[in-house]
Formats: C-alpha cells, structure tokens, sequence
C-alpha cells in the first residue's frame, strides 16, 4: 500500500531533489505557494515551496527502497521513526491536494482581497471591531492595514483571517 514519507530537503534545495528523485523514479510531492517578493523597488511573483525544507516522496513498503533516497542530490536526510521512515497520514496529503488551485498550487486565501484603500474591520485580536483601510498582502499572506490611531496614520501586519470587508 503506497504512503507518503517526508525528507528533509538541503538549505532552498527542495526543486533540485524533487527533479532528482523524480528521475529516480519515485513520485514526489512539493506543495508550492505563489508568494509576491519585493526588491529594490520591483515586485515579482515567485513560486515557493508551501514547506521550505521538506518534500514527500511515495513509499511503497513492499516494492520502495528508501535508503536511496537519503544519497539523493538536495535530500539531507529522512524523517524516521526508529530506523524506519516516518509515514505522514494519508488525510494531510488529500487536505493539501484539495486547497491547490487549478495550477496546482497551494492556495490560502479562499476568499477575493480587498482593493487598496477598502475599508476592512478586524475581526479578532485586540483591535477586533476597529476598522481600517486596507493597504497590500504581503509575501508571508499577511495584510498591512492602515489605521488612525491618535491623528496619526498607523500601518499594522495581522493575519488575513483577521480582517474581513466593512460594510
């Protein structure tokens, strides 16, 4: 019966062991997230790996070697229980294939964002009932918002769950 074994991958490796060991062979999972980076005044949508550092790789028991995959270009080493390879439960790869998007990539905001300078309410947290304008979304999916606090404009990160459209 196939399972999913979870390898630690080397330092922003995780794109070269998965070609190694799809090469190889063995079929791999690399859930990834389109995150906006901002540099030197340009902003680039860029592909990232959901778990920096970790990919799944099928592990068939009967049928899989699994020590191979240890001398794997990119891979460091295998999760292991004792001296075998920690199995990731089945329900946590078919929650993570359900939340991809058509592309195949992970996708954590099920809801449309806010257009700059919409008026957003914080629905939890300390400032839960405070409104304010939203600004941007960041590439750790967290939201600037701008709030008035004290005649000054304050710009505050909080969790995307953490705010909703005001009406």
């Amino acid at each position: 019966m196939a399972e999913w074994i979870v390898a630690h991958c080397h330092a922003k490796a995780e794109i070269k062991a998965e070609a190694h060991l799809k090469r190889q062979g063995y079929k791999v999972y690399l859930p990834k997230i389109r995150t906006t980076r901002r540099h030197a005044r340009r902003t680039q949508i860029v592909l990232r790996p959901l778990f920096p550092g970790y990919l799944f790789i099928q592990f068939d028991e009967d049928s899989t070697r699994w020590r191979p995959i240890c001398s794997t270009v990119g891979i460091n080493y295998l999760l292991k229980a004792g001296d075998r390879p920690l199995v990731a439960p089945k329900w946590v790869i078919e929650q993570l294939r359900q939340r991809e998007d058509k592309n195949g990539f992970f996708s954590t905001i099920n809801t449309k964002l806010p257009n700059k300078g919409d008026p957003v309410k914080f629905t939890i947290g300390p400032l839960t009932d405070c409104i304010g304008e939203f600004d941007y979304l960041n590439d750790t999916q967290r939201v600037a918002v701008l709030l008035e606090i004290m005649g000054r404009e304050v710009r505050t990160l909080v969790p995307i769950e953490a705010i909703r459209q005001a009406c």
